[in-house]
């Protein structure tokens, strides 16, 4: 079985907190919305990951309420 690739793109409407979201260590925010690193194995990127989409949660949480 092929694994198959998650992808995950940023709104347009999301686009302009692109530089608000933090504590990406440096990758790029889809590449962390996909991350499903085991924190067994690599938890500084599991914990850097869960930060990042909890900030894109936040947002898209915003957004859909109207507050955005």
């Amino acid at each position: 079985m092929k694994n198959k690739r998650r992808i995950w793109t940023m709104p347009d409407w999301m686009e302009r907190f692109r530089g608000k979201i933090i504590n990406t260590g440096g990758n790029a925010v889809e590449e962390m919305m996909v991350d499903d690193s085991d924190p067994q194995i690599n938890l500084p990127r599991a914990v850097l990951a869960a930060c990042v989409k909890s900030q894109v949660g936040l947002l898209e949480i915003l957004h859909k309420d109207g507050v955005l």
